[in-house]
């Protein structure tokens, strides 16, 4: 059936600032959500917990300044073949050592996906409202000039990049897929008539997209991505962001709250 996909607004400012650094080094905040009474349904089998909070901690050092990319991973996915090999054994071999790198880490990168969706959206970014990306709506509505800044910045809201550790088919966990931050959101604005509605039909779901996009630049604020999120649990954190946003005032169709 696919993936259900939500876009919200992110402060990555105080995600920078206070939940990287922690998730880094002491792991405090971390500690906290992982021993919470949510954190024990965002997590499955939420047991062990002081040495799947220290695996974190140790794998989240290898993670690049964004907090996405894994420097193991993307070295094995960026890996070129050498002059005298064979081309179906770097293949094979590629595939192995990336296989091998999910083995070995897969359960550590699922805990990391799942408590990143609690202590986001409790610390730095709002559930609700959210705009509706769907499986294939927000790709099917929302287009911009190939080759453009505007093309390479929408695409991250559907993508990441090689090395992400974020939701991928491979890793096939529930959480984030990616974020943009509010510097690059000023940038697609910049280059805003680059961007535009995928026809007539799409219209409507491109003005909500257009002004979702505006009223996170407005408040210093980015956007975050999520897939197959723990909607019923999440929807009852309260929003740790000031933004207030009448939806039918706005007549905003494809931001919803989710109840």
């Amino acid at each position: 059936m696919g993936s259900w996909n939500t876009l919200h607004h992110f402060d990555d400012k105080k995600f920078y600032s206070t939940i990287v650094p922690d998730l880094q080094s002491e792991g405090h905040l971390l500690r906290n959500y992982f021993n919470s009474e949510f954190g024990k349904y965002i997590v499955c089998d939420n047991d062990q917990n002081e040495g799947r909070i220290t695996d974190i901690i140790k794998f989240s050092q290898f993670l690049d300044d964004e907090f996405k990319i894994h420097e193991t991973l993307l070295s094995i996915q960026t890996r070129n073949k050498s002059v005298n090999e064979e081309y179906n054994h770097f293949i094979k071999k590629k595939y192995k050592d990336e296989d091998d790198f999910y083995r070995k880490n897969g359960q550590i990168i699922e805990d990391i996906n799942l408590i990143l969706t609690l202590i986001i959206f409790s610390e730095c970014a709002s559930f609700n409202p959210h705009l509706i990306l769907g499986r294939s709506i927000f790709t099917g509505c929302v287009s911009a000039k190939p080759g453009s800044v505007a093309e390479e910045i929408i695409s991250d809201l559907t993508n990441n990049e090689l090395g992400s550790i974020l939701y991928s088919s491979h890793s096939n966990c529930n959480g984030f897929i990616n974020w943009v931050t509010n510097e690059d959101l000023q940038l697609l604005w910049l280059d805003k008539e680059n961007l535009n509605s995928a026809g007539k039909d799409a219209d409507k779901y491109f003005s909500d997209f257009y002004k979702f996009i505006e009223i996170a630049i407005e408040n210093d604020l980015g956007v975050i991505s999520g897939t197959n999120m723990n909607e019923g649990i999440l929807k009852l954190i309260p929003s740790p962001l000031s933004v207030e946003i009448d939806i039918k005032e706005l007549g905003l169709e494809n931001v919803i709250n989710y109840e």
